[in-house]
């Protein structure tokens, strides 16, 4: 019995060793740990991707697959892509015991190259011992090299350069940035000379001016810091005025010659304007049988940098661009951009637009609820009577006018950008920087007008306080808020004169008075008729990734023509 007794102990106690050997041994699935299944990538660079396999298998079976197709054999994997773009990977593992799989996001985005951008642009003019540094605006800046070389002689690799010669002549310096991506180049003349012109300029030798109308005539000059000035009326100095602005009022009829002296140190400059002066309002056109009630002719179209310019056109010269605008304002149903702040067109009439008191004339954006890009409006009477906007502008004033952000005579310089497909530089008289971003979106080579000939240019003009916020707080959804009245492409409640919300951002209007006319000082000043108009982006902001804000026209209108 003892016996039976145990060997029936010693068989169970078998059993159990053997159970639990077979619950030890249990084979378990394979499993795919990532350690991230979201990558980012630049063209033609090798990407690694090492997945961690739980319960592998000698034997186990791997396998890589974009859009069906195998590229890969093995577990880990080296990822490499020269085209754009996202891709979607899946990896999977098979052995006796089961399998798993999963999927991998690959982007597979642009290269980030340096531009160099640099204020005061690349031509340069010193006096022999004058020290001029060098600070350039680079984009992308992560891992940044600098090579500065000076008559093939690198002399510095910092990220700005303090230049001074002893020797006149030209000299040449090469700014080489490079970081892991690539590199770019912009090259420097310097011209150094014994004693430096002081330049100093009118945009016309001659203006208009209307008898009992004060007039303001500003020269254009490089920079106007530490400079003072003398003005002189038919030879005779106005000691009242010392600034860079000069305020006249005519008191009789003829010519008058206007001349500034400036000074910086021990350098001297001059430049002459001639006003003539008429009596006002004396050439006023009326409508007729055959008036248009539309603008008939674009004299200037001078776009700020902006992503629609250069797009779908070809333009190289100011008489190419005029020509583009008009067709486009023709058509009533095509835009013109007129790009970032300052930008500007001017358009005339074949009559004079009257004075009526009330609206007297649209101007045609595409503004909807969220999306209002104002523009300035400015208009001019021809007071010679020659048929060309070379008078006095005055701007119409509108909600903003008076208000603590707004900035009147703010001017802008845009810097034409050393390399295709780059943001462009600019600097305003208040001291700041910033770009004009390029967007993928908008692929033409560059965002400057290629009807300016100029390495810069600057445009001076009213500028708003920005409404344009991140509604979304991630860069996500931007909105441009709109102004009460008194500007183009601003979906105001007031002179858009419907209820209508342009939901589709079709072309809609913004109604003006004449009569809200000032001068440049803020004083209100009647005008019979006017004959010319322009209009101009009041904003220098930009929406995140749509980009800067700019605005739009497709037509201009007298509504008292039926």
């Amino acid at each position: 019995m003892k016996i039976k007794n145990l060997l029936a102990i010693g068989l169970a106690t078998m059993i159990v060793v053997f159970t639990s050997c077979r619950e030890i041994d249990v084979v378990l699935p394979p499993k795919i740990n990532l350690e991230q299944t979201e990558y980012c990538v630049k063209p033609n660079r090798n990407l690694l991707i090492e997945p961690v396999v739980e319960n592998s298998h000698p034997n186990a079976v791997y396998s890589w697959k974009l859009n069906g197709k195998v590229i890969g054999t093995e577990k880990d994997l080296t990822f490499n892509e020269s085209e754009l773009g996202t891709y979607f990977l899946t990896f999977r593992v098979v052995t006796e015991d089961g399998s798993d799989q999963k999927e991998v996001k690959v982007d597979v985005v642009e290269l980030e190259l340096p531009i160099i951008g640099m204020e005061g642009g690349n031509d340069v003019t010193l006096e022999t011992g004058e020290k001029h540094l060098f600070k350039p605006e680079v984009s992308n800046k992560e891992g940044l090299k600098f090579s500065w070389v000076v008559d093939n002689k690198e002399v510095s690799t910092a990220d700005e350069y303090t230049f001074v010669s002893n020797e006149e002549g030209i000299y040449f310096i090469n700014l080489k940035a490079t970081n892991e991506d690539g590199e770019d180049e912009y090259l420097i003349k310097i011209l150094v000379v014994k004693e430096a012109p002081l330049h100093i300029s009118f945009p016309y030798p001659e203006q208009s001016a209307s008898l009992g109308r004060t007039v303001r005539v500003i020269p254009t000059m490089p920079s106007t810091k530490s400079v003072t000035f003398q003005w002189f009326v038919n030879g005779e100095e106005d000691k009242g005025q010392v600034t860079d602005k000069f305020v006249y009022k005519p008191s009789a009829l003829g010519k008058t010659d206007i001349k500034v002296v400036a000074k910086k140190g021990n350098k001297t400059g001059e430049a002459t304007i001639t006003l003539n002066t008429v009596n006002p309002e004396q050439h006023y056109r009326p409508i007729t049988a055959s008036s248009s009630p539309y603008s008939t002719k674009v004299f200037e179209f001078l776009p700020a940098p902006g992503q629609f310019i250069n797009e779908g056109y070809t333009a190289y010269t100011m008489e190419e661009a005029n020509q583009y605008a008009e067709n486009r304002l023709k058509s009533g149903s095509q835009y013109v951009s007129l790009g970032a702040f300052g930008g500007y067109i001017v358009v005339g009439f074949d009559h004079s637009i009257k004075n009526t008191g009330t609206w007297d004339f649209a101007i045609y954006g595409n503004s909807f609820a969220g999306s209002s890009e104002p523009g300035i409006v400015w208009v001019m009477q021809d007071e010679n009577g020659n048929g060309l906007p070379d008078d006095n502008w005055y701007e119409l004033k509108g909600s903003e006018t008076g208000k603590p952000g707004t900035v009147q005579d703010y001017e802008v310089t845009y810097y034409r950008p050393s390399a295709p497909k780059s943001n462009t530089l600019w600097t305003d008289n208040l001291g700041r920087k910033g770009e004009v971003d390029w967007l993928n979106f908008h692929q033409q080579d560059y965002y400057y007008p290629n009807w300016v000939k100029e390495d810069m240019y600057t445009l001076r003009g009213t500028c708003l306080e920005s409404r344009t916020e991140d509604q979304s707080g991630q860069g996500t959804y931007w909105v441009n808020k709109e102004f009460d009245w008194g500007y183009a492409d601003n979906f105001s409640p007031i002179d858009r004169l419907t209820d209508d919300i342009n939901y589709s951002a079709s072309a809609n209007a913004n109604h003006f008075q004449i009569s809200n006319a000032i001068t440049f000082d803020g004083k209100d000043i009647h005008l019979e008729y006017i004959d010319f108009i322009k209009v101009q982006t009041g904003l220098n902001v930009k929406a995140g990734w749509l980009g800067e804000n700019s605005t739009e026209v497709f037509r201009f209108m007298d509504i008292q023509v039926k």
